[in-house]
């Protein structure tokens, strides 16, 4: 008969025989086959009776272990105790037949540390006795991406549930991801919009076309978009939505992937519209109690004036008629005559002064000019601060009710001089450019802070601001330490809102 040749095992780079069956590694072969498995890229070691009779470097690196102390070991205790039984049994049946896939299990290194290890076993003939040959990968880093891409996941579900606006992804116009918040703004359980036309977000068609080419031809040129739509909830109710769409990517691929977000703002347009309607019914208010207000002040004035004007004039009269006919020498009741004609003289000067602050019969009779004009006489005659006006309008194009506005603007500026600025000098300038009336004064006071421009409880600034909302105007008030404070009031030459 013919001699048969003894088996050999020559191991791939997965640690594999090529022979079939029970393999076995002869004693003169052993340096070739060491030589072989230390330079694989994966652990490679052989036990027998539960002791290592050969471990590569690779596996040495695995463990942190040196060959030596690895020789000494039972190779379950390299196991983590919570993987141990199950990595015994998994082995058992891949020696058996039983299972042909590899397996993982933890391994606890020397150093104290966890890796995940990937492992398969063959059995072989070692030293003319039963072994075990074992081939297994470190996965650990492999292990650690998956388990970063998985919290990754679950950090961005998390992100998108806590948004309050529904989010969903497209693709090709059909929806592919969806957050919770869909079912608060649209009525839809997410999962249920998975594979959807995003017109089921629409109205009809029509519309779903229009904004769809809306949104498309402008994510063409820009990353971002946002504009409002009409939606339709699942239930059937329309909505208001402000939509934010992107593009996923740096470009809009064939397959027009983007993100876009509805919030619905119905009831937040139905609050601002009420509020408008709210504002301008105030307003309307505002300038009817003002020109009622302006009215009155100009029937008080003119009652004053011509009763108690007549009514004085005819004391003085008497008195004068009365101071001549008095005997000569009654010293006594010349003197009290003297005196009643100064309190009557007194008198008339308050209530030419009462009718004037009430209202300026030179508004009515010559116009904002010369109104202004007087103001800063009398402004300058009782504060000593020196003033100067440069007043250049038409007057025929400030209607009556806009030359009062800006008179009683220009009282309050002055008044807030005389009140707070600790000027010396009121440069005042009134000009028309086009169809847009200025009015600028400045001072050379302490100047107004921002705190003080801006507080709510600073009626007269409120007033002035008040005033040119009305004349769908503009104020501004700046100032700068020591330097001074400057008004500057701009109103165009049109109705005031709410004006017929």
């Amino acid at each position: 008969m013919q001699k048969k040749e003894p088996a050999k095992t020559i191991l791939t780079s997965r640690g594999k025989s090529t022979h079939e069956g029970p393999y076995t590694v002869e004693p003169s072969e052993g340096e070739l086959y060491k030589t072989l498995a230390n330079n694989l890229q994966v652990g490679v070691y052989i036990v027998q009776n539960r002791k290592f009779q050969f471990v590569n470097h690779q596996i040495q690196e695995y463990t942190g272990y040196t060959e030596e102390e690895m020789l000494e070991m039972n190779p379950s205790a390299l196991i983590h105790s919570v993987d141990r039984k199950t990595a015994v049994k998994n082995a058992a049946n891949m020696l058996k037949g039983l299972r042909a896939t590899p397996y993982r299990y933890r391994l606890m290194t020397k150093q104290g540390q966890t890796r995940w290890i990937m492992e398969t076993v063959t059995p072989i003939t070692f030293r003319a006795e039963r072994a075990i040959l074992g081939n297994c990968i470190d996965i650990t880093e492999q292990k650690e991406a998956k388990k970063s891409l998985r919290e990754m996941d679950a950090l961005k579900a998390s992100i998108l549930d806590a948004i309050p606006q529904a989010v969903v992804g497209l693709q090709n116009r059909r929806i592919n991801f969806a957050n919770t918040a869909v079912e608060e703004v649209f009525g839809w359980h997410p999962e249920d919009l998975i594979g959807k036309s995003v017109t089921v977000f629409y109205r009809n068609e029509e519309e779903a076309e229009e904004i769809g080419s809306h949104f498309y031809s402008t994510l063409e040129h820009q990353r971002t978009f946002v504009s409002e739509f009409n939606c339709r909830r699942k239930d059937g109710r329309d909505i208001l939505c402000r939509m934010r769409s992107s593009r996923i990517g740096q470009k809009l691929t064939k397959e027009r992937r983007i993100v876009i977000t509805y919030e619905d703002i119905t009831e937040q347009r139905m609050a601002e519209e009420e509020l408008a309607n709210s504002r301008e019914q105030l307003r309307n208010l505002s300038i009817y109690l003002q020109s009622v207000r302006e009215k009155e002040s100009t029937r008080i004035a003119r009652e004053i004036h011509d009763e108690l004007g007549q009514s004085l004039t005819a004391i003085q009269m008497d008195l004068a008629w009365l101071d001549a006919h008095l005997p000569p020498g009654d010293l006594s009741l010349s003197t009290k005559v003297q005196r009643m004609k100064g309190l009557v003289d007194t008198t008339v000067d308050s209530v030419h002064r009462i009718s004037t602050e009430l209202r300026p019969i030179l508004l009515d009779d010559l116009g904002l000019t010369a109104a202004m004009e007087w103001q800063v006489q009398e402004f300058e005659g009782r504060t000593g601060v020196r003033c100067e006006a440069r007043l250049d309008c038409k007057e025929s194009s400030v209607e009556k009710d806009l030359a009062t506005t800006l008179f009683r603007i220009f009282q309050e500026t002055l008044t807030n001089v005389a009140r707070h600025a600790g000027a010396t000098l009121v440069k005042v300038r009134l000009t028309q450019k086009g169809n847009e009336l200025r009015l600028d004064v400045s001072d050379n006071g302490k100047g107004i802070t921002p705190e003080q421009a801006g507080d709510p409880k600073s009626f007269g600034i409120v007033g002035i601001r008040e005033r040119v909302n009305l004349w769908g105007g503009s104020v501004s008030i700046n100032g700068k330490p020591q330097k001074g404070t400057t008004i500057r009031v701009r109103i165009p030459l049109a109705l005031p809102v709410g004006a017929t």
